[in-house]
């Protein structure tokens, strides 16, 4: 069962607040709940798409926006990292779990995956590991978006060269640790390509 007692908020090196763990945590565990207090919203709901602009909610299941109550704190005050040691889950309420030993004092980072369009330097990263990808955003060109295909609800692209991209981020989310960011990117590029063709 989750518990305070394994975090604390505080301000962090990397950006603004963050989340750092009070004793060992172990690969597995539970750290934090995403937001202990929340709203959840249809994904396609006008407000989940505007409150998606504080970079703040979490796409849970597809379906779901979650908007968390940011008087309260949780795993969405966990800052980015390209070297991270916790994956953020969406499914359900969402939670952060710890992908490596965790040292007590030791601040608990997760790799965001946002997804961005037309806007390739939007995110710069500031996590400093020496893996720094130097953005934390992927980003999709409109004609990227141009030459996805949805197939089976699935992704397909006409183009070799983003076929290429995706298929190299998806060997570095492997190579962290974070396969289930893949899902949610997934997710949110489908959407991209229904927007543009909704027109």
């Amino acid at each position: 069962m989750f518990s305070l007692s394994r975090v604390e908020f505080r301000t962090s090196a990397i950006e603004g607040r963050g989340v750092f763990a009070t004793r060992r945590i172990e690969p597995g565990e539970l750290v934090v709940a995403y937001a202990p207090k929340q709203r959840r919203l249809p994904a396609d709901s006008d407000e989940a798409m505007e409150a998606s602009a504080t970079k703040q909610t979490l796409l849970s299941e597809g379906r779901f926006v979650i908007v968390p109550d940011t008087s309260v704190p949780g795993g969405w005050l966990c800052n980015h990292s390209c070297a991270p040691n916790a994956a953020l889950h969406s499914d359900g309420e969402g939670r952060v779990v710890a992908t490596r030993s965790i040292a007590p004092g030791e601040e608990v980072t997760i790799f965001y995956g946002w997804v961005s369009e037309g806007e390739p330097e939007r995110d710069p990263c500031l996590c400093g590991a020496p893996t720094c990808r130097g953005f934390i955003n992927f980003d999709l060109s409109p004609s990227d978006i141009d030459s996805i295909e949805i197939v089976d609800g699935g992704l397909a692209t006409v183009d070799d060269a983003l076929r290429e991209r995706l298929a190299s981020y998806a060997a570095f989310l492997r190579s962290i640790g974070q396969e289930q960011v893949q899902d949610a990117i997934t997710a949110v590029v489908v959407r991209a390509k229904r927007r543009a063709l909704a027109g």
